[in-house]
């Protein structure tokens, strides 16, 4: 009895470890997915061709000298906007470039007593741009040629003269690149536009202006 008992419990055994390997056969290995790593953006680059546009302030001041009746000045802040275009080249970090700007102005000054009134009419400048790019923010400096047509108006006589002036101009500003084509910018400029004379050398003024713009750039 005892033998039977035996050879059953190993007839039972066996058969257990046969279904139990079996079915660990038919188990296959999965291993796990590999993790999605997404690749880092890349850095931005400043170096390319760009066209914009800006808008701003520009406060005028003015020193006049007239033969007849002597000098006077005054000063006023009037609106600014224009557009730019620049190419610039990125070395690491540091960003040299060179940029030209041209803007309609509405800033005028007007002295009652000689009844005149002097418009800026037009502004622009051509500067080379030095900066540092931390990725796609630039802050810069910047500096060059300036000019200017300028307006006198004699109410008293009825006369007009337009004059060009030519000086130079310094500032410094900040652009952020909002994606890889479009990039903001916020600019102060000091204008000096020197002294022209008017009116076969009766009139005499010299011109300065700080100007405070804002712009968008598209770049290529």
């Amino acid at each position: 009895m005892n033998a039977l008992r035996l050879a059953t419990l190993i007839s039972a055994s066996a058969l257990a470890l046969g279904v139990t390997a079996a079915q660990a056969a038919d188990l296959t290995y999965e291993p796990a997915p590999a993790p999605i790593v997404e690749a880092a953006p890349a850095a931005f680059n400043w170096t390319g061709f760009y066209l914009g546009v800006h808008a701003g302030a520009a406060l005028l001041d003015g020193d006049y000298n007239d033969v007849d009746f002597g000098g006077f000045s005054g000063d006023n802040t009037g609106f600014i906007g224009g557009v730019q275009a620049g190419y610039n080249w990125q070395f690491d970090n540091i960003v040299i470039g060179a940029q030209t700007d041209f803007a309609y102005t509405s800033a005028k000054i007007s002295d009652d007593a000689f009844g005149a009134e002097n418009k800026l009419e037009w502004l622009g400048s051509t500067t080379a741009r030095v900066g540092y790019a931390f990725d796609n923010f630039l802050v810069y400096g910047k500096g060059g040629v300036a000019y200017g047509q300028s307006k006198i108006d004699d109410a008293v006589l009825s006369v007009n003269d337009s004059q060009w002036h030519v000086g130079w101009t310094a500032g410094v500003g900040a652009e952020y690149a909002f994606t890889q084509n479009i990039t903001g910018l916020l600019e102060y400029n000091y204008v000096d536009l020197g002294s022209q004379d008017y009116f076969n050398d009766a009139v005499s003024a010299d011109l300065t202006t700080n100007v405070i713009k804002a712009g968008l750039n598209y770049k290529f």
